[in-house]
């Protein structure tokens, strides 16, 4: 059955390649270049109709967050993500309580993305998962990480059609549905 969130994905492909490891990164966000997506994973993507975009990777020690916030603009947005560490991390969704907040400009991070950020009395939790490996993640809904114990790295695929447009989670779980855990 289809979770909003978050579908846990069964995937037995290097999403890099060899030489690119994503637990040597020490910036808290990071852009990867295109040309570092493993030959397997491009292709697996592509018999699929998927494009990435975009590839970054954020890092954070333990007790670090970025704060709540969604990707680029409030909205229906995936991205397959692969964690490594931080053990007893969660992820937290929420949904915005204040209209007004829907009305924020998107800033613009280190790594040249949009994202827009949430105070906490802005939002609402909705669902929480403590996430490890690889997933399919809803990232157009504001969201936390909050990493109490280990450091915690997390290896983002942007997914999007062969025309550019971002994949909502319906089109996603539709597209992986044969490599997500408990699926039909």
């Amino acid at each position: 059955m289809q979770n909003l969130y978050c579908n846990k994905l069964n995937l037995n492909i290097p999403p890099l390649k060899e030489e690119y490891d994503v637990t040597s990164v020490t910036t808290p966000h990071t852009s990867v270049e295109l040309d570092m997506i493993h030959p397997a994973m491009r292709e697996w993507l592509d018999s699929l109709g998927i494009t990435v975009p975009w590839i970054e990777i954020f890092y954070r020690k333990p007790g670090q967050h970025g704060g709540v916030h969604t990707d680029s603009i409030p909205g229906d947005f995936t991205k397959i993500n692969w964690i490594y560490g931080g053990k007893n991390s969660k992820m937290i969704w929420y949904k915005i309580t204040n209209s007004k907040a829907l009305d924020r400009k998107p800033n613009t991070t280190s790594v040249e993305t949009n994202y827009i950020a949430y105070a906490m009395s802005e939002v609402s939790p909705v669902y929480a998962e403590e996430l490890l490996g690889a997933y399919l993640l809803q990232v157009g809904v504001p969201h936390i990480v909050l990493n109490p114990r280990e450091d915690r790295y997390c290896l983002c695929f942007v997914l999007a059609d062969k025309t550019g447009k971002r994949l909502t989670m319906p089109e996603s779980y539709e597209l992986l549905k044969d490599y997500i855990n408990g699926a039909g």
